[in-house]
Parts: structure tokens; sequence; C-alpha cells
């Protein structure tokens, strides 16, 4: 059986296409194909653009836009402000059922709000500073309290900019979250 997929109606996903998502995805085909039919049911354009992101966030409790607009870049990958399926069941895979170092890669991309492969002091800080009006002061896995969004970035930089350029790389980022518990654990809150 072919299953339309991509940006317009003319694409179909063929045999070759779900092996491909198989393989990139840790669904199997029976799911890749159950997702897929719910998606062309709430979105018959096979597109999610960034309003149509929003509305779905909030019906999942995500009501500040600034959250949604930081999901919704990852899930963008090339950055034509809209989700195709593809972009859609990959990063759905990572956040879901991804392995340490793709959640990790999913999280880095959310806190590199520009996509330039790095994160800065001020990107950080306005993710942090979101989750701080989301759920009040920050408090760690291990216990650490921290009273301002500002004092758990210069934190995060101190144990992760490893070369002091005042950006932190992807591979800086895995590498710094793999040796803190605290990161590792908050994984954890994409568990499937």
């Amino acid at each position: 059986p072919v299953v339309e997929m991509g940006n317009s109606a003319t694409q179909k996903l063929g045999k070759d296409d779900l092996e491909e998502l198989q393989k990139q995805t840790h669904f199997d085909n029976k799911e890749l194909k159950e997702i897929y039919k719910q998606f062309k049911k709430e979105t018959p354009s096979g597109v999610i653009d960034k309003k149509e992101f929003r509305n779905v966030m909030k019906t999942m409790g995500f009501v500040d836009t600034f959250l949604q607009d930081l999901v919704f870049q990852v899930f963008d990958r090339n950055r034509d402000g809209l989700v195709s399926f593809r972009e859609f069941v990959t990063a759905l895979s990572a956040m879901t059922r991804g392995t340490p170092d793709e959640k990790l890669e999913f999280a880095f991309h959310m806190y590199d709000q520009d996509g330039d492969g790095a994160i800065t002091k001020e990107e950080l800080s306005s993710v942090m500073e979101c989750f701080y009006k989301l759920v009040g002061p920050l408090i760690s896995y291990s216990g650490k309290k921290y009273d301002s969004a500002d004092q758990l970035v210069e934190e995060f930089f101190e144990y992760m900019d490893v070369n002091n350029d005042g950006k932190i790389s992807l591979e800086e980022y895995k590498e710094g979250a793999m040796k803190n518990p605290d990161v590792i654990q908050g994984l954890k809150l994409f568990a499937d």
C-alpha cells in the first residue's frame, strides 16, 4: 500500500520511504503507518505551520508561545517554517524513544535558537528564563537550587564551555552532559 507524505499531496510514502524512516527512527512499519494516518487526518495539507503547531502544543498543555516556538524549531529541521511528516516523525522518535545521544541532540537544537551549531549564553538564558517563569526557582535533580536563570546559565557555561570561547558546541554539550547526572536525569522527561 502507498501512503501520501511530505510537503505536497503528490509525494507518496512508498515501501522505500517506509524502510528509510524505519532506519532513521525508532518506529516500526506498522507504527509509522499509524502515525502517518493520524498526521494526515490532522493536517490534510501534509505539513504543519507554526500556527497549527502552537495550537497542538496548547492542547497538550504547553501555553507559553516561546516554548512552543523552541519545540517547533527542533521539529522544523530545514527551517522552512513548515513541519513535514518526515521531520515530525524523526523528531517525535528522538524525543520519545531516542538514545541518550539523540535526546541530547534534540535538547541542544532547542537551546541553539539561531541554528548556528552553538549555544550562546543569551540563547540559554532566554530558555532558562522561560522555564523559570513556568516552574519557579530551578532545582537540579541533585537538589541544587538556582535563584535565577542567570545563575544556572553561568554554572552551565563554566561546566560545559571547555574551550572558553563563550559558546557551547554540540560536542561540548554532549561531553559535558554525559558527565553531569542532572542533565541525564532531565533527558528522562522525554521518555515514553
